[in-house]
This record gives C-alpha cells, sequence and structure tokens, in this order.
C-alpha cells in the first residue's frame, strides 16, 4: 500500500492511534519494496528501520553515529556484470526514505576513489545536525560502481576496468538517481518535487559533472572542494610528495620520513608568518586571513639568517615550501595545476594528515602518499601503470614524461580528464532550467587548490557574464581544510540555502552564517562569521566583539 506522505505532513496528527495506524502502512509498503521498482536492479534489503543513531563509514571510528528518523532502507545493485579483469561488479547503492517526507530528492555524493557504500543519511559538510534524513529528504548514496578490494592497493584495483572507471566518473549517478525517484513513487505515491545533489571532494566533482553532463536530473547542487581537475590535482601533490622526501630525515628502518620533513614548528612558522603579513588587512587581527586573493605573502621573509635556528626555515625547507604553494611546473615552465593560497590553517592537523602524515611512521602514511598516488597510476593513467611500491613510484614520477598519460584514452582506457574531469562550462541547460549551484572551498585545503576552484568560476563568469550570479556562487571558508577542519567558521547549513534559492523563497545568497565547531585546533571555539559570496570578503567595521558576527560584514 502505497502513502502519500506529503499528505501525512499536512494533516496534524492528533492521536497515538492514527499516528500507529500510519506507522504500520509505512513499515508494509517499505517491505513491498523488496519486490522492486523500475530500474532496481536486485534488491539486496528492504527493511524498516526505527529512529536511532546510524554508524557511519570509515574512516568514522567504531560508535559515531548519525541520527536518523524512522525510515525504510533499501540496498540494490545495479548492472551486475563481470570485468575484463575477470572480477564482478556492480552500481551498488543505498535509499533512506523517510517516514515523514518533505517532498524532495538528496543525492549524497561520494569521497577519495569511492568503492563504499556509505550510509545515505544525507551528510553535508559543513552543516551542524540534523542531516537531510532527518530533514525528510529522502536520500541515496553509491559505491559508484565497484567495491574497494583488501590490500593497501586493493582501493584502486577497479582502474584496471575500463566500465569501472567511467561508472566511478559518472556513468553511476543516472541509474541510481533514477531509481531512488521511483522508488520514492512508489512508496509515497509521488516522485520528488525537487532533487539535490551534494557532495564534496569527489562528491563535489560529481556534483559540478552533473550540470554538465546530466542538467537535467537535479535542481540544484552543492560541490564542496571540488576535485573538478583530480587527475592534475593529483600530479600536483605527487611533485610537492617528491619535494618532501627529498628533504625527509631518515627514520628507524632508513628511509625517509616523510612525516618530519616539516616539523610542526616549522607549520607554525609559516602560519604565524601568514598571519602577520595578511591578518589585519579585514581590519581586525583575529587569526583569520579573509581576503586570501590580496595576501601577498613571500615565504622568502623566513629564510634563517647566519646563526639562526629557531623561527625560520633553512634553505631545502624553504624551498619545498615554495613549491608547495607556487604549483609544479614541467622543464618548460608550465603550470601543471594551479597555484595554493596561503593560509594559516597550514598548521592544522587536516593539513599534515594529507601532505606530511604523522612523523616517524613507516610505511609514511601522508594521504598524498597512498591515496593521490594510488589513484592516479590506477585510476587516471592510460593505460593504468600497476606500481607496487607507492612511494617508489613517486620517486620516478616524471613532470615531462607522464602528465600526458592521465589526458587521453589509449589502449581501451579512457583517461582520467576524460572522464573524471569535470572542467565543462556548458551549463545552457542546467542555467535554462533554473539549476542552481553552490560551491565552497577551504583556503587551507591541502589536495585541492581553493585558486583553482576560483578560476572555474572566472571561466563562468567570462561565458556568462553577470548572469553567473543568478544560478551559481562560491564561498571560500577562511582557515578551513579539506571539506573541515582547521581553524575556521566550518560549520553552516548551505542545504537551507540552496533550497530557498531553487524554491524562489529568496533571493542568491549573499553571505552563510558559520560557527567555529569545539575542537583543539579551534582556538576560538564558538566564534561566529558570514562567509561572503565570491568575490566579496568579509570585512570589520571598526567596533564589536571579534567572535561576533555582527561585527563584520562583506564588502
Amino acid at each position: 500500500m502505497a502513502i502519500r506522505i506529503t499528505a501525512l505532513v499536512a494533516l496534524a496528527l492528533t492521536s497515538s492511534a492514527v499516528a500507529s495506524v500510519h506507522a504500520e502502512d509505512f513499515k508494509a509498503s517499505c517491505a513491498a519494496l523488496a519486490q522492486g521498482f523500475s530500474g532496481s536492479g536486485r534488491i539486496v534489503a528492504a527493511e524498516f528501520v526505527a529512529a536511532g543513531g546510524v554508524q557511519l563509514a570509515p574512516p568514522a571510528p567504531a560508535g559515531v553515529t548519525g541520527p536518523a528518523p524512522d525510515h525504510c532502507l533499501i540496498r540494490g545493485r545495479i548492472n551486475e556484470r563481470t570485468g575484463i579483469d575477470g572480477k564482478p561488479y556492480a552500481i551498488g547503492y543505498e535509499l533512506r526514505l523517510p517516514a515523514t517526507w518533505n517532498g524532495k530528492f538528496f543525492f549524497q555524493g561520494g569521497g577519495g576513489v569511492d568503492g563504499v557504500l556509505r550510509p545515505a543519511l544525507g551528510l553535508v559538510t559543513g552543516v551542524t545536525p540534523p542531516n537531510g534524513l532527518s530533514n525528510g529528504y529522502a536520500v541515496a548514496s553509491t559505491d559508484s560502481g565497484h567495491l574497494e578490494e583488501p590490500g593497501a592497493l586493493g582501493p584502486y584495483l577497479f582502474g584496471l576496468d575500463p566500465q569501472a572507471r567511467r561508472d566511478k566518473g559518472y556513468s553511476s549517478i543516472p541509474p541510481v538517481a533514477a531509481a531512488a525517484k521511483a522508488a520514492t513513487e512508489k512508496l509515497y505515491g509521488n516522485a520528488p518535487r525537487r532533487s539535490y545533489f551534494v557532495g564534496c571532494s569527489n562528491g563535489g566533482r560529481q556534483a559540478m559533472a552533473v550540470t554538465q553532463r546530466f542538467p537535467e536530473l537535479f535542481d540544484g547542487v552543492i560541490a564542496g572542494a571540488p576535485a573538478y581537475r583530480v587527475p592534475l590535482a593529483g600530479i600536483d601533490v605527487i611533485a610537492q610528495e617528491q619535494a618532501l622526501l627529498a628533504i625527509a630525515p631518515p627514520g628507524a628502518d632508513g628511509k625517509a620520513d616523510v612525516g618530519s620533513a616539516l616539523t610542526d614548528d616549522d607549520l607554525k612558522t609559516v602560519a604565524d608568518a601568514v598571519i602577520t603579513a595578511c591578518d589585519a588587512a579585514d581590519g581586525a587581527k583575529d587569526g583569520m586571513v579573509q581576503d586570501v586573493m590580496a595576501c601577498r605573502f613571500d615565504p622568502a621573509v623566513l629564510a634563517c639568517k647566519d646563526g639562526q635556528t629557531s623561527q625560520c626555515l633553512p634553505d631545502a625547507k624553504l624551498k619545498a615550501v615554495r613549491l608547495m604553494f607556487d604549483g609544479s611546473r614541467n622543464s618548460m615552465g608550465q603550470l601543471i595545476y594551479a597555484r595554493w593560497p596561503y593560509d594559516p590553517g597550514l598548521a592544522a592537523p587536516g593539513w599534515r594528515a594529507w601532505k606530511l602524515g604523522t612523523p616517524k611512521s613507516s610505511p609514511p602514511n601522508a594521504r598524498n602518499l597512498t591515496l593521490i598516488p594510488g589513484g592516479v597510476a590506477y585510476d587516471f593513467m592510460s593505460p593504468p601503470e600497476k606500481p607496487d611500491d607507492l612511494v617508489a613510484w613517486v620517486r620516478n614520477f616524471d613532470l615531462n614524461r607522464d602528465p600526458p598519460k592521465v589526458m587521453k584514452g589509449a589502449g581501451g582506457f579512457d583517461a582520467g580528464m576524460e572522464y573524471e574531469a569535470a572542467t565543462s562550462t556548458d551549463l545552457d541547460a542546467f542555467k535554462a532550467k533554473g539549476g542552481k549551484m553552490l560551491l565552497y572551498h577551504g583556503a587551507a585545503d591541502p589536495i585541492f587548490s581553493a585558486l583553482d576552484t576560483i578560476d572555474y568560476v572566472d571561466q563562468l563568469k567570462t561565458k556568462y557574464g553577470a548572469d553567473t550570479d543568478g544560478f551559481a556562487r562560491l564561498f571560500l571558508v577562511p582557515g578551513m581544510n579539506h571539506c573541515g577542519g582547521g581553524p575556521a567558521t566550518d560549520q553552516f547549513d548551505l542545504l537551507s540555502a540552496l533550497d530557498t534559492w531553487v524554491e524562489g523563497t529568496g533571493s542568491a545568497p549573499e553571505s552563510i552564517r558559520a560557527t567555529a565547531r569545539r575542537a583543539p585546533d579551534v582556538p576560538w571555539p564558538g566564534r561566529t562569521r558570514d562567509i561572503c559570496a565570491f568575490p566579496k570578503v568579509l570585512a570589520y567595521k571598526g567596533t564589536g566583539s571579534l567572535e561576533d558576527a555582527a561585527s563584520f560584514e562583506c564588502r
């Protein structure tokens, strides 16, 4: 029995008996979805889940949960097949359909190289709970067409199958979206009135990809720290790791201890110098650099003078830092990817985790020495390379010889920049249907440069002129690391802003209110700020508390 939950929302339940009847109907209708629905593929599970906490996917530790209301949980597998590598593949998906539905659909983007079916809770980085599901959205997630295999190289082996590459890049999204919308229609009696795609990192790239490849699917998207040129970003951070390997001291095993290439004191020295050079430009000395575009920091000021051993950087470290922010270049001087903004968030644990990892870790655990090289070699290169030792492979990477391998397909494999990148500025169809896009990026992101996202928005403005602000807005978050973390006001609600904009009940957002979380790497927990729509930046009004957003304005 299908239930029109939208009617239930309008109906005030005046007795527990009425609520109980509807609850039993919902449970029965949920169980009936096990028989399938349009585009469902093979249903693996269809069950009612009572309100409570849902365990989050790794890397979240055991016991860390996300809130969820009463809902129907569906898991299925679409397009089951055998790959050219002889392994089984399918587009796995999860749907969570709330008992009280707001009539809208939320597609939750992935992360990393996917291969994990994460709980479809409607998670939005930077958004204070409750999540999308708790706010009444029907939510979908997908593993993007493959599952991680065991072992250090297991997450990347899907790249040896050409179709798995395409599924991960873009082609898994339409069938899951279609199945999810069919499920809502069968359960509630109505298809979603609005559909949103929300993601960060790889999920942010996916959000951009759907506006370019599938503009008909979604009314609005949120693209956080978008990895829209991830094959080139990956090559750039590989060059950075080469520089860090070159200056890393030997560890107990005699191999380079990358985690100790730059110490916490080194990073604090750089961060403090950035604050000294650029913090006060907004009129307030508050430990935050609001205008990254105007920050003209030169690390040369940190060069150690004769006899100086603290609060400075020796030449080798200075050279590495300069490379990490100036961007890598080939022998002809061509920039491989982008430059990076200087921001005090570079001294935060989240920045270290990507660039350096833990000191004295053997093998090195910097994500830019594990996740990124694995993805570039197995997933983006065409044909794929299959190194057993990623650190050795990074050392031997050549900025003249190897970047072309991610640009154009060969040997039956599409290359990363063909299927993974989301660089097109042709958003005519998305714009024409009234689609809206919110992008956000941390100024201290250690894997994707905020300047690269700014460049994409600038390209949109070149194409669409003043009309760009009518469908796309970018928000830079000072101090924030990758998708969150760092000394930042990184708790904010973009979903409500997007929904209001799409529904036409409010204008395009000019600013988003944000709060600093309570964590060891935040020196001012509870601080509030407005995050301004780029290119506006926040400025101090001249009076009022530095902890209060009311003392600042976007200019």
